[in-house]
């Protein structure tokens, strides 16, 4: 095929695929419909509960986002004894594991001039007790990283990662029983080579990891991480992991296919 007509097909998908785009942000559905639609996955479809909160979930999740940014400590009176954190390549992991993962990174110490901007919070049409959110995160190494006993030294680079989407789940308890975290919005915006959060921070300090969903390399590694347990999990040991959580995936493992 000539590169006349690769630059003319190429066009054409372009223009038809913000076409599309444009018509389908168009199409809207009630919030009694949303409510009514069910997951295709089992699991998040019995996060939604009884899909009748009785507390603001939205000016709950912002208390809760500010609390975080106030107290490096974290309270941990906001969160479910069923609690599970996933990332793209990280959990599914409980409370007790994801505290001593942070306790060995030196996060705030190597950023002391950490700045996370938090904006959109929404709630999920088809959940109620569902809230997302993006963030944007800056700083300064401008001192050095100690990584479980790895130091990495102060480079004083900048920092800005691209925008990443979390989200936060409630149960009726108004306790958090779920969080998403760090999915990357668009790639190409910042200069941490489109990694976002906590993977952001640790690129520019010069632990540059090659971490993506579906990545067997860095999967194989993390289970190899996993068997050591001596520098934080990935994910909880399969017997201290919420029984809800029924997903097979692990760390950077492939997403499930559910029916």
């Amino acid at each position: 095929m000539s590169g006349s007509k690769i630059r003319i097909l190429t066009s054409l998908f372009a223009t038809a695929l913000v076409s599309y785009a444009g018509a389908f942000s168009t199409q809207t559905r009630s919030a009694a419909t949303s409510s009514s639609v069910e997951s295709k996955s089992p699991m998040f479809e019995n996060l939604k509960f009884d899909k009748n909160p009785q507390f603001d979930v939205l000016e709950k999740s912002q208390r809760y986002i500010e609390s975080q940014m106030d107290d490096e400590t974290f309270n941990e009176d906001w969160y479910a004894e069923d609690y599970v954190l996933r990332g793209p390549v990280i959990g599914p992991i409980n409370r007790a594991d994801l505290a001593k993962s942070q306790s060995g990174l030196g996060i705030r110490a190597a950023f002391p001039d950490i700045n996370i901007d938090t904006f959109g919070f929404t709630i999920d049409p088809e959940n109620p007790y569902r809230c997302f959110y993006f963030q944007r995160w800056r700083g300064t190494h401008s001192s050095d990283l100690d990584s479980y006993g790895t130091i990495y030294p102060a480079t004083g680079n900048q920092m800005e990662t691209p925008v990443s989407c979390f989200c936060v789940v409630w149960n009726p308890e108004a306790k958090v029983v779920y969080e998403q975290v760090g999915a990357v919005v668009d790639r190409l915006e910042g200069n941490t080579e489109g990694k976002a959060a906590v993977f952001g921070l640790l690129h520019t300090a010069g632990l540059k990891l090659s971490a993506n969903p579906g990545d067997k390399v860095f999967g194989f590694m993390q289970r190899l991480g996993h068997l050591a347990g001596n520098m934080g999990r990935s994910w909880s040991r399969e017997e201290e992991i919420p029984k809800w959580w029924i997903s097979k995936s692990r760390g950077a493992d492939a997403t499930d296919i559910w029916e």
